[in-house]
């Protein structure tokens, strides 16, 4: 690989991280908060990193490559479908790469790349439908409008002019998004000595990307693919007791051979969805006005519907898992695409300093731009520097849904450790259990053997206890696990903590002694996140070479052997 392309892609890497540092902490605080139309705000934030990093060095092909590394940054998440987000950023760059060229990287080209690229996203959620329920759902979707519009008197506005209507909303956010991003790129050029040197991050060299531990299969990946089309194809001709059991043992060999499937149907979302496609088929396709026989006809449609619904959403879900295969990964790389993989460990080395950043921020909502500038000055410097994060040390990551095992699965990593030698520290907190009922937890310092009440569910707590959730923690409990974090994990080989989740995120827990150790730590970690921070946790506290583990599958012996470099 030439100078060029090896400087392009560490440019790549640097800038598709700060875009993976911004989706993780800002998507992370929209999606909890509900907020609509969460991922065209994403994208139009994708949009301002793009524009004001090109615009601020416009190489041939870095925005196409930016998306590219944030995307490929996903295949770590921890969630069971990456494939539509991962689709989705890597459309992004492609149009804005290619409405850029068109201009010959005028102003213009960014404002017409921002539009397309934050439009997109309406474009997605349209395919998305399309391809999961078939195109009776544009029939469903013009009548349901129809009948709507009639009732509120509005009937003078077709059915496709609410989705043109969105469509121009995103593209002028898009605009305004790459109106940002050049005023930032502006500023950033203008005022780079406004970083103090403190602000930039120590030396840092770059290391492996964040992996999954799974067993991955060309054949089985091949399989399911073929198993999902043929389902779409023939789901229409086949009887709906038919099309149910074929729906039905795919389902069952998805949830079966890819455990974390079933956090799927578990959303409330989901079935709400399916409810209202045959509810509405049932009326719109058949029902009204055409008694009994219309309304079975209508929800016959709607059922098929469904099941090719179910289909897909399982298909996906087992693709998605596969396409961590790290021989993916190589083909990848063989067929044209050489630097990605070292453009990863890049990427994955200079995550904790953006997300570490941003994290810090307090107020980030009031003036955006200003901190997009700031973190772009930074990302130029690494970029400078060609730095990136230690590999000094390596962690593992151990998650699950709640009773799936975490602790019992560490506590018996540990009992392997001590028994080869290992010295291992830090904290394991054994969860209280009442009538089924998570009530409490109590914390084990692992290189004393003291015990301390650390949390309860109860309201009649007296003085000042730390509360988060349903749960009050124990001045006793935090100071006991904060000594065993600090001074009594000095020379340990491992250093265990659990649980890390929100309540570290927001500064309360043990995050303290997480950043003490993430700075001066040359061990090894072993850190119990909960599924739903696993992301964020890892690029804030994790170390570039972090193995992610599932409780529920996951060998003790194994995870031993990751921790002490021996199988």
């Amino acid at each position: 690989m030439t100078g060029r392309h090896a400087r392009l892609w560490r440019r790549a890497a640097v800038y598709g991280s700060l875009w993976a540092a911004v989706e993780i902490v800002v998507g992370s605080f929209l999606h909890n908060l509900r907020i609509p139309f969460a991922g065209s705000l994403l994208s139009a934030v994708g949009v301002v990193v793009l524009t004001a990093s090109h615009r601020a060095f416009p190489e041939r092909g870095l925005i196409w490559r930016t998306a590219l590394v944030c995307a490929l940054m996903k295949s770590v998440s921890p969630s069971a479908v990456i494939l539509g987000p991962m689709i989705g950023i890597v459309m992004e760059g492609v149009l804005v790469e290619a409405s850029v060229r068109l201009f010959r990287g005028r102003a213009p080209g960014y404002l017409v790349g921002g539009a397309l690229a934050v439009s997109w996203s309406m474009a997605q959620r349209v395919l998305n439908a399309l391809v999961a329920f078939g195109t009776d759902v544009v029939r469903l979707y013009v009548d349901a409008y129809g009948y709507a519009s009639r009732s509120i008197g509005v009937s003078s506005f077709g059915p496709f002019d609410l989705v043109a209507a969105l469509v121009a909303l995103e593209m002028g956010a898009g605009v305004a998004a790459a109106l940002l991003g050049l005023r930032i790129a502006r500023r950033a050029a203008e005022a780079a000595a406004d970083v103090p040197p403190a602000a930039a991050p120590g030396p840092w060299f770059p290391g492996p990307p964040i992996t999954a531990v799974g067993n991955w299969s060309l054949p089985r990946l091949a399989l399911v693919a073929a198993a999902m089309l043929g389902g779409m194809v023939a789901i229409g001709g086949l009887p709906l007791w038919a099309g149910a059991l074929y729906a039905a043992g795919l389902a069952a060999f998805v949830l079966r051979t890819y455990p974390r499937a079933a956090a799927r149907i578990h959303r409330p979302s989901l079935w709400i969805e399916m409810g209202a496609v045959m509810l509405l088929s049932g009326l719109f396709l058949g029902g009204l006005g055409h008694g009994a026989a219309g309304l079975l006809a209508g929800l016959s449609a709607g059922a098929a519907m469904v099941l090719r619904a179910t289909i897909v959403l399982f298909g996906f879900t087992a693709i998605s898992v596969e396409l961590r295969n790290p021989s993916i990964m190589a083909l990848v790389e063989r067929r044209g695409l050489r630097g990605v993989s070292d453009a990863l460990g890049v990427a994955f080395g200079a995550l904790p300093a953006f997300t570490s950043a941003l994290a810090d921020e307090r107020q980030p909502w009031r003036r955006p731009g200003r901190l997009i500038a700031r973190l772009l000055q930074t990302a130029n410097r690494l970029v400078e520097d060609g730095r990136g994060a230690s590999t000094a040390r390596s962690a593992v990551v151990v998650t699950g849904p709640t009773g799936s095992g975490k602790t019992t699965l560490v506590t018996a990593v540990v009992e392997r450790l001590r028994a080869r030698g290992v010295r291992v520290a830090g904290i394991v907190a054994p969860g209280l259990l009442a009538d089924g009922r998570r009530t409490g937890f109590d914390l084990v310092n692992l290189a004393t053997g003291e015990r301390a009440e650390l949390a309860r569910e109860r309201q009649d707590v007296g003085g000042p206890h730390a509360r988060w959730s349903r749960f009050a923690f124990t001045p006793e409990g935090l100071a006991l696990g904060r000594r065993a974090l600090g001074e009594d994990a000095r020379g340990a080989d491992v250093v265990v903590v659990d649980e890390v989740g929100p309540f570290e995120l927001s500064g309360g827990g043990w995050a303290r002694p997480l950043d003490e150790l993430a700075r001066g730590f040359r061990g090894r970690l072993l850190l119990v996140v909960r599924e739903s921070v696993v992301e964020a946790v890892s690029a804030r506290w994790a170390p570039a070479e972090t193995v992610v583990c599932e409780a529920a599958t996951a060998d003790p012996g194994r995870v031993a052997g990751l921790l002490d470099g021996r199988p």
